[in-house]
Order: C-alpha cells, then structure tokens, then sequence
C-alpha cells in the first residue's frame, strides 16, 4: 500500500490535470456546437504549448520556431490521408510515394509526428551547440525556412493556395485523449533523468556542465521530443479544420502559443496546461466585444494580458508549482485564514459585584 501511494503521489500533477480537463470537456458540449469547438481548439492548444514547454520551458531557451513542426506535421498527415482520387486530382505532380500512399488517422499522427521529429533531429545537430539567445534566433530561422518551403512547394503543398480534401477526424474525444497522452508523456519526460538533467543546465549552465550533465546533447534530446510532440498536434489540428495554408503555422500561431506558456508559468507542466486554458476564455470574452468595438481587440488584450504577467508575475500564473493535492491544500487553507472572523469585543469584561443588603 505505501509504494501504491508512493507511485501516486509521484503522478498527482497528470492526474489531477486529467481531472480539470476532462471536465471542461464534458461540459464544453453543453453549451452547443460552438463551445464544442472551442473545446477542440482548447485541447490541440494545450497539446502545442506542452510540447513547447517540453523543449523552452525544461531547457529555459525559448523558441520562436517550434511551430514549424507544426506545420511539417499538418502538411505530412495531410498528404497521406487524403483519398488517392482527391490526391491525384489535387496534386498530381506529387511523388509517387506520397501519390499512392493513405494510412489512417492513428497512423497518420504517429508518422506526422515522427517526420516532425525527424526534421527536428537534423536541425537540432548544429542549432544545439549554439548559445542560448542564438539558439533562440536560430529556430525562428527554421521557421522562416519551414513557410517558405511550404508556400513555394507547390507541386507537394499547392504552395501559398489552401490545401483541402482533408479528412475531418479531429473530435472532441480525440483532442482529448491525444492532450492526454501528451501531458504524461511530457510529464514522464520532466521526471525522467534526461528531464533532470535538462533543467540542471536550466537553472545554471555552468555549473551543471562543471557536473558532468552535457547540455547539448539534452538540448538536443529535448529539440527532438518537443518536435515530435508538436509534430502529432499539427496533425490533430490540420484533420480538425479539413482546409489550411501555410499562414496557420507562422507568426500568428507563434505568438499565441508563447503568450499562453508566458500567462500560465514557462517553469511547470501546470502553467502548461492553465495557459491555454485561461486564454480560451479570454479570447471567447474579448471575441465578443469585437463585435462592439471591431476587429483588433483579441490581439490587443492577449497582448496586455502577457505583459501584465511579464511585470507583476514573471513566473507565471502558475508561480512555477506544479498542481498537487497538497498545493490545493494549502489554498483552502490560505483561503480560510483570509476569511475575516467575527470581532471580539474591545471592552474589558467586568465582574459582578454582589449586592451585600
């Protein structure tokens, strides 16, 4: 029993991130088709910004270029589930491998998200080596060179033209369990001596290097799984909207996915997890005031709300913690000591003097 709830304890964060969720989940269809959506959109979110915490958060190096995997993921699980009929009358300069080639929407994840990987390994061979700030730099160069290729490839891509015919196997209950995976896998990862090692070199570069743990090689590790994680959610995404360009993997999407690891805590799995979370209902409130005030306001107020978190909370929302039982714990019990309690009475108690007639 004690090693039962030793082994537990040591996966409470996942859990209980399971927990919220899943019932955000259920709830979502509650509320009609269009919070449904919104709930998918969630999901793949929260699957992106863990794989970028996988890599930026664990190693501290923050990317501008992870969501060229992305769009490497999207592209690939595209290609080979689209119906041979569409696929020839659609692109019918593609390469007879790619031509006769249709798996179905597992397999086509697991592939998206290997060629991702894949992509990541070869770049990750020289961008490894580079100092923390030019590493950073260095990604958004692959991401530059990721939207060119896939806006000029036109005989793979229909370059800057709009890919369609794409199988729509993205449902709630897929996003669902493909976040899922994604949280325990990356959580087994941060616990996991690589993981360690990684954030060693997180915390203090030399000093963890003086110890024997090789950053680069971490990094590149890291590079790689982060890659794959991100490759498998752009294959989500690209079957949940059936119809993409090269634009839905650039700067807009880049932007958003820091701004939710920023909001929720680029230091957790939690802040991970929350980012993406407390932004979709941002973004649901502040796309409703746009029809007041115009279009622009989304932007506006995701921008805000980050830098409002740069300046009075660095860490994060999160703060850096990790969600466990004992954290909710000691919520409850700061809550209760905030409760005010009735005032005791100021006047000094005065005793009765008994009457001597």
């Amino acid at each position: 029993m004690q090693r039962l709830g030793t082994s537990l304890g040591k996966i409470q964060t996942p859990v209980l991130l399971t927990i919220v969720i899943a019932a955000i989940s259920l709830l979502a269809p509650l509320g009609g088709l269009a919070m449904e959506n919104r709930a998918i959109v969630m999901l793949i979110n929260i699957a992106l910004v863990v794989g970028l915490y996988s890599f930026a958060g664990l190693s501290g190096v923050l990317s501008f270029g992870h969501m060229s995997f992305m769009g490497i993921g999207a592209y690939t699980g595209a290609l080979i589930t689209i119906p041979l009929t569409a696929k020839s009358a659609l692109l019918p300069e593609l390469p007879s491998f790619i031509a006769h080639a249709e798996f179905s929407f597992p397999i086509a994840i697991l592939i998206g998200g290997g060629v991702a990987a894949f992509v990541a390994l070869v770049v990750s061979l020289p961008v490894a080596r580079l100092p923390a700030l030019a590493m950073s730099l260095a990604l958004f160069a692959v991401l530059v060179i990721a939207y060119q290729v896939e806006s000029n490839w036109n005989s793979v891509t229909r370059g800057r033209q709009a890919l369609f015919g794409v199988p729509t196997g993205t449902t709630l209950g897929v996003a669902l369990a493909v976040a899922l995976l994604v949280i325990f896998f990356v959580y087994g990862y941060q616990e996991s001596r690589f993981g360690l090692r990684l954030r060693a070199s997180r915390e203090n570069e030399l000093a963890a290097a003086a110890i024997g743990v090789d950053v680069v090689r971490e990094r590149r590790i890291a590079l790689v799984l982060s890659g794959f994680v991100i490759g498998v959610a752009g294959v989500v995404y690209a079957q949940y909207l059936g119809v993409f360009t090269p634009n839905d993997f650039y700067l807009d999407v880049t932007f958003l996915t820091i701004a939710m690891l920023v909001i929720g805590g680029t230091r957790s799995l939690t802040g991970a997890v929350i980012g993406p979370i407390l932004v979709a209902v941002l973004t649901y409130l502040l796309q409703r005031g746009e029809t007041v005030t115009g279009p622009g306001l989304q932007q506006i107020g995701l921008a805000l709300a980050m830098l409002a978190v740069l300046i009075f909370r660095p860490s994060g929302l999160s703060l850096g913690a990790e969600l466990t039982i004992s954290s909710l714990r000691s919520l409850v019990v700061r809550g209760r000591r905030r409760t005010p309690s009735a005032p005791a009475s100021s006047a000094p108690a005065q005793l009765e003097v008994p009457d001597e007639n």
